[in-house]
């Protein structure tokens, strides 16, 4: 009997080995998501060889949980969450998004709201509160002189297609959210009814990671395929039917400036 157990647990160690399990953040609703980074996996499958498994969780602080545990060979994760990941379990960055990210609050076109001040006393919608462009948006605010607490009401959501659809409903006046995500909702929705009066200033973007368990040459492989997505046909399809940015090599003092952010955020 402890033979027969002891082969099971090799097997499914073995098994384990076999595949890459692939977390992505979920910021999007959970089909949508599936949708555009099921297409990543397969891709990014073809290229090493072994089973690509895409995972994620309904809300943020579960993902970044188990991205904390180091459950991922593989991850796409947000600015934020990548010092932490680092930190605990060394994950390696290999690609990130082209284009820096920013925080941005909108409204809508045909509202008469123009700046943060006419928003005052509102209910502002929110990616969760773990979203980086959340926390971004909020220490922005508050380094300006806002006291966010007091003259806003704060609804915080479980995604960014969430936040702009409270919007749109009526039950906000405002969104705390990014451009993509706005720009990936407008063409689902087939609307252009969003005003940007807000920004913060950037920081390095959304990133892909690799934990250091995964095989050196595995890990230039997958770097290699995201690198060049954008220069060849089957790429640049996968780009555009995931609304994807092109990706530009990463490295760890990219996010530097994101360290520095998060010590600016300590009370």
């Amino acid at each position: 009997m402890r033979i027969l157990i002891l082969t099971a647990i090799l097997s499914l160690v073995l098994i384990a080995e076999d595949e890459l399990k692939f977390g992505v953040f979920p910021h999007m609703p959970l089909m949508k998501l599936h949708e555009v980074y099921d297409t990543v996996g397969i891709d990014l499958q073809e290229q090493i060889g072994k089973p690509v498994i895409l995972m994620t969780k309904p809300y943020y602080r579960q993902y970044k949980d188990e991205l904390n545990r180091g459950l991922y060979e593989l991850a796409f994760i947000q600015p934020l969450d990548y010092v932490q990941a680092h930190k605990l379990q060394g994950y390696i960055p290999i690609a990130r998004r082209s284009k820096d990210l920013k925080a941005i609050m909108v409204v809508l076109k045909a509202s008469n709201y123009d700046n943060v001040s006419d928003v005052t006393d509102k209910i502002i919608a929110s990616a969760p509160a773990e979203a980086a462009v959340t926390q971004m948006m909020l220490t922005s605010m508050k380094k300006e002189g806002h006291r966010v607490l007091d003259e806003f009401t704060i609804s915080y959501s479980k995604n960014h297609f969430v936040c702009l659809q409270k919007v749109v409903d009526g039950e906000a006046a405002a969104c705390i959210t990014a451009e993509r995500a706005m720009s990936f909702f407008n063409q689902e929705k087939k609307i252009d009814s969003f005003k940007v009066i807000y920004e913060t200033k950037p920081l390095p973007h959304a990133l892909f990671v690799v934990h250091p368990r995964v095989p050196k040459e595995t890990r230039e492989v997958i770097q290699k395929r995201i690198l060049n997505w954008g220069s060849d046909s089957k790429g640049r399809l996968m780009l555009k039917k995931g609304r994807l940015l092109n990706f530009i090599k990463a490295t760890d003092s990219d996010y530097d400036v994101v360290r520095e952010f998060m010590d600016m955020k300590k009370p």
